[in-house]
């Protein structure tokens, strides 16, 4: 199936919207952005209710405040379309400042290298939001 350029556009600018207040570390603004039924998997770890995918965000540090990643940023490099998904190869980037998924804080600038699927339903929310990230920079030989 062919995606329309109006659709591409349609998905482009709700991903923009995503991106913004998650750049924004606009907890509020991030949840606003998911269907009550969306569910987020990363790294195969699934967050399947709004309480969870919240709670997500918050632990890397999208909330502000006590995050692995301090004034982190998601940065898009590319962008892809399937039938139902637009696809990111992109980089989340900050200052790793806290324990994140049993890795201690190196106190380094970190840049996490991650594809994301983001599909979106027909009323503009984001129904499910699927991420793997390579956290191998968080990584520090001791």
């Amino acid at each position: 199936m062919t995606i329309t350029d109006n659709e591409k556009a349609r998905r482009r600018a709700l991903l923009k919207a995503h991106y913004d207040v998650e750049n924004d570390h606009d907890m509020k603004g991030i949840m606003a952005t998911f269907s009550p039924e969306a569910e987020m998997v990363y790294n195969r770890i699934p967050f399947a209710d709004p309480q969870s995918i919240h709670y997500a965000h918050g632990l890397i540090g999208f909330s502000g405040a006590d995050g692995a990643i301090e004034d982190l940023q998601n940065n898009i490099d590319t962008e892809h379309f399937t039938e139902n998904e637009i696809v990111v190869e992109g980089r989340l980037c900050g200052k790793h400042v806290g324990d994140f998924q049993g890795i201690e804080a190196t106190g380094r600038n970190v840049e996490l290298p991650f594809i994301a699927f983001y599909h979106f339903d027909k009323t503009d929310k984001l129904v499910s939001e699927r991420v793997v990230m390579n956290l191998g920079a968080l990584i520090v030989e001791r």
